[in-house]
C-alpha cells in the first residue's frame, strides 16, 4: 500500500512539472504573446515593427520593422505601421521629440503660446487670450507686463495715429467692395473657415477616390513621399490609401484651413461636383449636431 502510494504521488511530481515545463516553453515561445490567425496561435511582432507575415504550419511570423513616417507603440498582430504625427504650424505648435519606429511625434506649443488640453490638445492659442487664473499662461504673460511701461509712452502716441489709418483703410475697402462683385465659391468658403474638419475626415474620404486625393495633395505642395508612404501602408486598399493621405494633408493645412482649402483645391481641379458633395456632407452634419 505504501509502495503504491509512493508511486501514485511520483507520478502526480513528474505530471506537474511537465505542466510547469510546457506552459513555460509555450510562453517563451511567444515572448511577445500569442494572436489567433486562421485557426493558427502565431506570435506577436515587437514594438516598432508589424506582421509582414502571418505564421503558417512551417514558419513562424515573419516582422518587419516600421518604415520612417510610421510607428507602432506595442507589441501587435498589425500588418500596417500607424502614421506619424505631425506638429501643425498653423495650430501654433512645434516639434518636441521625432517620431521614431516605436513612439509617436511628440508637439508642444510654440513660444508664448498654451493649450490646457494635454496629449489631445489640437491648437495653442496665444497668450495675450488667457484668464487671469491660466497657470499655463502666466509665464507669458509677466513677461509681456515687463514691457509694457518701456512702451507705454510710444503706445500713446502711435494708437490715435494707427486708428486714423484704420479708418481710412476701412472706407476704401467698403467703397472698393461695392464696386467689384467677390466670386461666389469664395464667399461661401470664407463663410466657413473656422471649421474643424476633422470629424468629416472619414465620410469625407468614402467620396474621394485616389486618384483625386493625390491630385489634392501634389496641387497643395505635399512631396510625393507622402503618397507613396500611404500606398505601402495600405497596399490593394485604396479607401484605407486615401483616409491616409487625407489625414496628413489636413494636418499640414491647418486646424481650421483644411476646410476652405479642400473645396477651392477641388474646384481649381475642375473636380466641382465632388467640392459640392464635401459641402452637403459638412453642412448636413452641422445640421443634425444643433439641437
Amino acid at each position: 500500500m505504501y509502495l503504491c502510494n509512493r508511486i501514485v504521488f511520483m507520478c502526480c511530481v513528474m505530471f506537474a512539472v511537465e505542466l510547469t515545463e510546457g506552459m513555460r516553453k509555450r510562453r517563451d515561445a511567444c515572448k511577445y504573446g500569442p494572436y489567433q490567425h486562421e485557426g493558427k496561435t502565431c506570435c506577436q511582432c515587437p514594438t516598432g515593427s508589424r506582421v509582414l507575415r502571418d505564421c503558417t504550419d512551417t514558419n513562424k511570423t515573419a516582422c518587419d520593422l516600421c518604415e520612417f513616417g510610421t510607428y507602432l507603440d506595442h507589441p501587435n498582430s498589425d500588418h500596417n505601421c500607424w502614421p506619424c504625427k505631425i506638429c501643425d504650424t498653423d495650430a501654433n505648435m512645434e516639434l518636441e521629440t521625432k517620431c521614431s519606429a516605436s513612439s509617436n511625434t511628440v508637439c508642444r506649443c510654440q513660444t508664448n503660446h498654451y493649450c490646457d488640453q494635454g496629449v489631445q490638445c489640437k491648437i495653442c492659442k496665444p497668450c495675450d487670450t488667457c484668464d487671469e487664473d491660466n497657470i499655463e499662461c502666466n509665464v507669458c504673460k509677466d513677461a509681456k507686463v515687463a514691457t509694457m511701461s518701456n512702451g507705454a509712452i510710444a503706445a500713446a502716441v502711435l494708437v490715435p495715429v494707427i486708428a486714423i489709418i484704420c479708418l481710412v483703410l476701412f472706407f476704401l475697402w467698403k467703397h472698393k467692395k461695392s464696386k467689384v462683385r467677390v466670386p461666389e465659391e469664395y464667399v461661401e468658403v470664407e463663410l466657413l473657415k473656422e471649421l474643424d474638419l476633422n470629424p468629416y475626415l472619414s465620410e469625407i474620404a468614402d467620396h474621394l477616390s485616389w486618384k483625386v486625393m493625390k491630385r489634392v495633395a501634389l496641387n497643395s505642395g505635399m512631396t510625393k513621399a507622402y503618397i507613396d508612404n500611404n500606398e505601402s501602408n495600405y497596399p490593394n486598399d485604396a479607401r484605407e490609401q486615401t483616409y491616409g493621405l487625407l489625414q496628413d494633408w489636413s494636418q499640414k493645412q491647418g486646424l481650421y484651413k483644411a476646410y476652405p482649402a479642400l473645396i477651392n483645391t477641388l474646384r481649381k481641379i475642375k473636380e466641382r461636383r465632388t467640392a459640392d458633395e464635401i459641402k452637403e456632407i459638412v453642412e448636413k452634419r452641422q445640421a443634425e449636431a444643433q439641437p
